[in-house]
């Protein structure tokens, strides 16, 4: 397909479409490329996407090749960003820093406001948006009129995905902001929303303390709970205590009531003779104890260390 480059003047006035031969580019001055207020789904205030702004920057300020921004003319004149926001933000950026670029390449869009928001959810450069964002994307083509079945066709997914999606889009902003946060895979957001409603935040703060408490920094759909104790640990562990307390005099027994009256740094002070057959099965049982703790450790470990590195999208 071969590329025809045109100056600014010719944007507004012809037609902003493109044949099957040709596939038009135009250079205009990078400063007169602007953004549409609420347009863009994605969130600036992710470090990734701060990330990407800063990589398009560095690439703009090198002069590496970067692609051309989609763009449209608007009825007052203004040229607007179609897909490329990031591109366009760094560009912003490194002319901000000294960088001298007089003119841009942009390509022309020309199609309706749900195919704008379809390109942009089916764009395929740079970062991918957030599931979260995805899902405000569908609501908006949703608002448009577009049935859940012409989304899911649009978008190359199942209607059931698209439902999904929907209503964590629907849900209230604390179930946002737990997604938004990393604190709740998007799909134990949707379980929470499925199985609880309009109760689901609550649900999910309760559910992200218990998988806190066994270990774990973020709830997912398969966030597994704290491993079991195993029988045969339990079994031995049980077996030298009640060895311990077959050993237990009446005596003894007596004795241990009496001190269990005393404040805690006083009963330290003390000393109780027993036997070494007691001394022997505490000692076990204890031993038993800490073996099982350092492997529930090392299983928490290797659990924790696959869910704390979050994949980038």
């Amino acid at each position: 397909m071969a590329f025809v480059v045109k100056p600014l003047q010719s944007f507004t006035a012809e037609a902003q479409a493109q044949d099957s031969q040709k596939l038009y580019l135009y250079q205009i001055d990078p400063l007169l490329v602007d953004e549409e207020d609420g347009f863009n789904l994605r969130y600036y205030d992710d470090p990734k996407v701060i990330s990407h702004i800063d990589a398009f920057c560095d690439s703009y300020m090198q002069g590496r090749y970067v692609p051309p921004m989609v763009v449209r003319a608007l009825e007052d004149g203004r040229i607007v960003v179609i897909e490329g926001h990031c591109r366009r933000r760094g560009l912003r950026m490194a002319i901000a820093r000294g960088a001298r670029i007089p003119l841009v390449s942009v390509i022309p869009f020309r199609g309706n406001d749900a195919e704008r928001v379809e390109v942009m959810l089916r764009s395929a450069q740079g970062l991918k948006l957030e599931t979260l964002d995805i899902a405000r994307g569908y609501q908006r083509l949703r608002e448009m009129g577009f049935s859940v079945a012409e989304i899911a066709k649009s978008q190359s997914k199942t209607t059931a995905r698209v439902e999904q999606l929907l209503l964590l889009a629907e849900a209230d902003p604390q179930v946002h902001a737990l997604v938004r946060g990393n604190h709740v895979s998007p799909d134990a957001a949707i379980e929470a929303l499925q199985a609880h409603g309009e109760i689901a935040a609550e649900m999910l703060g309760k559910k992200l303390d218990e998988a806190r408490q066994d270990g774990f920094v973020r709830l997912t759909k398969t966030t597994p709970r704290k491993p079991r104790l195993p029988r045969r640990t339990v079994e031995k562990v049980f077996a030298g205590v009640e060895a311990a307390m077959a050993e237990l005099s009446p005596e003894l027994s007596k004795r241990a009531k009496a001190l269990q009256k005393l404040p805690e740094d006083e009963r330290a002070t003390r000393m109780v003779e027993v036997s070494a057959q007691m001394l022997v099965s505490m000692a076990q049982a204890g031993k038993e104890i800490e073996r099982m703790k350092a492997r529930q450790a090392r299983r928490l470990a290797k659990l924790e260390a696959a869910l704390t590195p979050l994949p980038l999208s």
